[in-house]
Parts: C-alpha cells; structure tokens; sequence
C-alpha cells in the first residue's frame, strides 16, 4: 500500500480528524491522543498493508509502523491540512480530549517534548562515543582542531539543553516556543554561569538568587515552559489586541524568568539531583539483580509504550552524573530481539518467515527492534520468551562488570561509542561487547533450539502475516467453519452497507443483517477475542481460527454503550446460539444511527474462498447456516 493510501486509510478508522487530539511520532510509531479511544478501528488499522500492530497504553494510541514512520507521519499530518504533532492539538472539533490520570499525562508531556530530538540525541552522543575512542587511540587530543570542532557539534546540544528543550516545550504546552527557548536561553547565559562557577552570590530586588548551573538541564526548563504557557496565555486574555504582539513576550519572559531563577529552576534543580541519587541508591542495592530484571523486561515495558516515562530519568543521571549505569544494562535488550529473530531465521524452512526475520535482525543489530518484536518474536511467542532470558542474563553481566554508558541516544551497535568513557577506554566499552555477544548468541541458541518450531507452510505463513489478538492463543486452522447466523433479520451483501470500511471489503468477507429481533447468539464454538469499550462490537475466534466479527449498527461507537447489554467477556469460551449481546435497535435508530450489522471475517486473507449460504434479501432465522469459510 502507498503512503497516501496508507495514511488516508488510518485517519478515517481512529476515528476522523474530529477524533485526533494530538499527533506526533518516534522512531517507529505514530503516536496519536484521541478523544475517543473506542471509536478507533483498531483491528482495521492492524490488518493495514504497512502497519505492524496496535498499542494503547500510556494514555496514547500508538500505531506501529516501522522504519517508514517519518514518511507516513508526514503524509498523515499533510492529509489533516495542518500540523497536529510538536504540541499542536486539535481544537477545531471543540470537542475537549478526555482528561488522563496523571501518570498517563506524565507519559504524553515526556513523549511530545523528548520525541522530536530523540535522533539529535542519539547523532550527539555517538559523536562524543567517538571522539572518546579517537582520543583513547590516540587520534586526536583535545587541542587539535579537529577534536574542538567535532567536540562542538557533539557538546552543543547537551550544553544549550534548556534552549532545545524550551523549544519544544514550548510547543508541547501550546506557548510561544520562541519565548521558551529564550527562557532556556537565559539559564544558560554566559554571565550566569560565570557567577555560579566562580561562587559569587547575586540578589534580585533585594531577594537571593540561588544559582545554579543549569547547562544539560532538563526539567527546570521543563516546568518554566509550562508555567511560561499559563502566563502567556493570561496576558493574551487581559491585554487589547493591538498591544500582544510586543506586551504578552514581554511581560511573559520578565514573568517567567524571574519565577525561574527565583523558584522554579533552584526547586528542580534540586529535585534532577535527588532524582540521580535515588536511581543509583536502587540500583546499588543489588546491581546484578536490577540488571536480570530490568535486562528480562525492558522489551515487554517498550511493547506497552511506558518505555518514555524513563527517558527523563536516563537523560537526568547523564546530565547530572555524567554516565548511567541503568541505560547500559538496557541496551543489551535490544541484542536479544537479534539473537530471536536471527534463531528463527536460522531454523524456519519457509522463505517467507526467513525474509521477515533476517532483515527483522538487521534492523534489530541498528537498535530498530519493532520488526523484530511484531514481525517475530511476538507472532511466535517463544521466541520472545527466550530473548527475555537471554536479556537478563545480559543485563547481570553489564551490571556485574560495572558497565555504565557516558551519553544518551543510539541503542545496538550504535550505542558502542556511548560505552566509551570520555576519558579513555574502560570496563565499560568491555562489558559492552562481552555482554552484548553473549546476549546475541544465547537467545540465538535458545530461539534454535527452544523458541521455534517449523510449522505447514499454510500455518506459519499465517503466523508470520498476523500478530495474533492479545490475550488469544493461535488457533490451528482446519478444513473449514460453518459461521451460523447470529440475528434474526435480512441478510444483505457488505456492498451495500452505508459504511466504506465495510462496503469496499477493507476489512473482510462477509455479510450483513438488518435485525428484526434484539438477541445476538454466537456463530460457532469459539472464543471471545475483544468486547469494544463501547459494547457495539464483539471479535470471536472459532476454534480452527476463524476471526470473525459482528459490528452492531454503523456509527455506534458513538452512543457509548447505551444500546447494548453484553452478555459474555473477553476470554470467554462460548458454544454455538450462546446469547452474547441484547442490542436497543429502537434506541439507535432513534438516536438516527443505521442498525444494519456487519458480520465480518477479519483474517479473510487466510480463508479463501469464503461463500455466502442464503440469498440476499431474504429474512434469516438465527443459528440457520449462512457463510462458509475455508
């Protein structure tokens, strides 16, 4: 599928650009704040050519796309007519986002603000990694012309932090970013840093600065740019119009400013330090401990997207520190989603599943691991279970050896430079390599010989095409499933239904009944896969693998529940004429909805042919045979 398409097909099923809160993206992921989490089409956007899976977690709906993510993001943000990511939001709509629990607005502050410099990050601390190595080698010394430029390129961006930082803050909190990044400006001016570095003490008005050396700061800044956001915002409210353009910069930075020497930046600069402190108070309880467990799970936190509330705790133990002995027992993880998916490539027969996973453990060895991860290790579970001992074998031995990364950015080979002490090569860059290699080769033999299992190329290529439900086991397929009908009424062909997802066969083969009785029954034995937060649709999967859906109505999503009493959960084994839902048709059609309801076959790729028992247009009795399904 193409970019335009692609983009255009995930706009319409999260729900419409009167849906989207918030865009941005990271590495691999467009990350979307919608208004409402329900009215995306989640298992629509999964079975998207050029999509990988779906996340919902930390208050965000993360749409896994891959390498190529910058490129759709741009098509997408180039389709909505404007820019809804680096802190934009939708307010055309005028329809508020729902309020988050405070963890999950944590998680979306951190993600709109580090997100776009995450690259800047990782080319910064790789050109220091590097000039560590070429003065360890005796290449350069820090005189030379060479080290003092390239030195200036790689130190700029942790030494102006709070400029950068401010900047995007900024635009995280819907401020003017230009006076945020003065802000940050400002606690880095030379003069300030002078009088900090030299001892001397300075007064404001009489009140006591308490100075600080704010330079590779990260949250100071942070909550000044919020702050900077609410005062700018009610000066905007009290000021004319024809006086903002010069007053509201004005009295916003004089404001903010001096709250921020005075207050704010003292406050925080305390708190970065506490913050280090207490990180390495945990981790030297037992080094060898955290390193096993974080080394085992950090790749099971990344799949659920809560990875980026640790980013400011890494950042901070650099900036404060100097190095983080946390982010190099991290980084073995990502060796062993290679070991994974290079053991799979080893032993698969299929050349389909051997061209997923080869170019998966590439892209994994370069610090990419989401193709390994959904691509792989995920779709065969195994695979992922061994990575995560091989991860926490890896992760003791960077803890036991010492190991500690000098910056923050590049992960696999590419964070070999950030293992390089500053001040010549140590234990560090050692354990770098010797746990790397080792995490590489043993969840390489535990995948051979554990994690992978050559299937019929009709199961294995399936299971390499479809990330299975969360929470399904994956169902062998048979010769075929009788799909009986699940509602009284008429039965009419999915072209005519007044919704294109289901008219044009986006998301599968199937049907469509326009109820005359109220009771939804279950098709055929199965199990229950998803229940919609908003109760108008339920997945159930047949026990040789048939996914089918049953979506009540059209639009409906948007009635919340109301109509609909559920009458079975998530996980549930049902038998065939189980009552699984009692639908208000009179209440939809009252609230001007369509009752009309698809009855979908959602991995239609993998069940062909897929034929239609009864003749349209006639009236339906439930449990009557009416769709077969190789």
């Amino acid at each position: 599928m193409d970019k335009h398409t692609l983009a255009k097909d995930i706009i319409r099923n999260v729900g419409g650009i009167e849906n989207i809160g918030h865009l941005e993206h990271c590495v691999t992921r467009l990350r979307f704040t919608l208004k409402d989490d329900s009215a995306a089409q989640t298992e629509t956007i999964k079975n998207l050519d050029g999509v990988m899976t779906v996340v919902q977690s930390g208050g965000q709906y993360q749409v896994v796309i891959g390498n190529k993510v910058k490129e759709v993001y741009q098509e997408v943000t180039s389709q909505l007519g404007r820019s809804f990511g680096s802190g934009d939001s939708n307010s055309a709509a005028g329809e508020p986002v729902k309020k988050k629990n405070l963890f999950n607005r944590f998680v979306d502050v951190i993600v709109g603000i580090i997100s776009p410099i995450l690259g800047l990050l990782a080319a910064a601390g790789i050109i220091k990694g590097l000039l560590g190595l070429a003065t360890a080698m005796k290449w350069l010394t820090a005189a030379d012309g060479t080290y003092i430029l390239l030195n200036a390129l790689g130190d700029s961006l942790f030494y102006f932090l709070p400029i950068i930082i401010g900047f995007s803050a900024g635009r995280k909190f819907n401020a003017n970013p230009f006076i945020t990044a003065a802000i940050g400006g400002a606690l880095v001016y030379p003069n300030i840093i002078a009088a900090y570095s030299a001892g001397d003490s300075l007064t404001f008005a009489g009140i006591p600065v308490v100075l600080a050396n704010y330079t590779s700061s990260l949250f100071p800044i942070i909550l000044a740019a919020w702050v900077a956001s609410k005062v700018e915002k009610w000066f905007e409210r009290k000021l004319a119009a024809s006086l903002q353009l010069i007053f509201v910069p004005l009295f916003t930075i004089l404001v903010t400013g001096i709250l921020t020497f005075l207050v704010v930046g003292p406050i925080l600069s305390a708190f970065s330090q506490e913050l280090a402190d207490a990180t390495m108070a945990i981790y030297n309880l037992s080094p060898v401990v955290a390193g096993v467990v974080l080394g085992a799970l950090w790749q099971l936190i990344v799949i659920f997207g809560l990875h980026y509330a640790f980013i400011p705790v890494l950042i901070n133990n650099i900036t404060t520190l100097h190095y983080d002995p946390v982010n190099a027992i991290l980084n073995v993880t990502v060796f062993a989603q290679v070991g994974a998916a290079l053991g799979v490539f080893l032993k698969a027969k299929s050349l389909k599943v051997r061209s997923i996973a080869g170019p998966a453990a590439l892209s994994a060895l370069m610090g990419v691991t989401e193709p390994a991860i959904y691509g792989v290790s995920l779709p065969y579970k195994k695979p992922f279970v061994m990575a995560g001992i091989a991860g926490g074998i890896g992760g003791g031995i960077t803890a036991l050896m010492g190991a500690r990364m000098y910056g923050f950015g590049g992960t696999g080979a590419f964070a070999a430079p950030l293992f390089i002490n500053p001040d010549g090569v140590d234990v560090s860059f050692y354990a770098f390599l010797i746990a790397s290699a080792v995490t590489v080769v043993l969840a390489t033999l535990l995948t051979y010989l554990f994690g992978f299992k050559n299937k019929p190329e009709t199961a294995t290529a399936a299971a390499a095409d479809t990330v299975p439900p969360a929470g399904t086991a994956a169902l062998a397929r048979a010769n075929g499933t009788a799909v009986y009908n699940s509602i009284r009424g008429m039965v009419i062909p999915l072209s005519e239904v007044n919704d294109e997802a289901f008219s044009r066969g986006a998301m599968g083969s199937g049907f469509a009944v326009i109820p005359s009785d109220s009771k939804v029954y279950a098709p055929f034995d199965g199990t229950i896969a998803t229940v919609a937060n908003s109760k108008h649709a339920i997945a159930i999967i047949s026990e040789d693998g048939v996914e089918l859906l049953i979506h009540m109505g059209i639009n409906t999503v948007k009635l919340k529940g109301a109509p609909f009493d559920i009458k079975v959960q998530e996980n549930e084994a049902v038998k065939k004429g189980q009552l699984l839902a009692v639908a208000d048709w009179d209440m939809i059609a009252a609230n001007n909805y369509e009752i009309t309801t698809p009855v979908i076959v959602t991995n239609s790729a993998e069940h062909q042919p897929i034929e239609l028992k009864v003749e349209p247009h006639h009236e339906v009795q439930t449990g009557g045979l009416v769709l077969s399904v190789n």
